[in-house]
């Protein structure tokens, strides 16, 4: 009996050590910055949303069509902003507005659906 009681004590302290070592060799957490706050949408045939959101704010667009969809800014003059590329049913695009004005832009590959994003200071 105390054989036994002292090969339970001896597996124990393994134990504690065992698992206190583990925990001592854990790298140090990673720390997740806060997302951006902002806005998701659905895009589809029919829908190609005009939104309004403010300076810094993230807009998240999500294909919930059975189609291909894109997302990509109409600029008057200059460049493009954003540009999605081509969205597979399911995918989804996100980008932060940082700077306040009204941003045309296409849901479909045709360029036919549009909508209009509203950035306030």
């Amino acid at each position: 009996m105390m054989v036994h009681f002292k090969k339970t004590l001896i597996l124990i302290g393994f134990f504690v050590f065992g698992s206190a070592s583990l925990v001592a060799c854990q790298t140090k957490p990673t720390l997740v910055p806060q997302s951006t706050p902002g806005i998701s949408v659905g895009i589809t045939s029919e829908i190609c949303p005009s939104i309004v959101v403010e300076v810094g704010q993230q807009v998240t667009w999500t294909n919930q069509d059975s189609r291909e969809h894109v997302v990509r800014d109409s600029p008057i003059k200059g460049n493009s902003l954003f540009d999605s590329g081509i969205l597979l049913p399911g995918d989804s695009f996100s980008f932060d507005f940082l700077h306040p004005g009204n941003f045309t832009y296409k849901c479909s590959i045709d360029g036919v659906e549009t909508g209009i994003i509203t950035v306030q200071p």
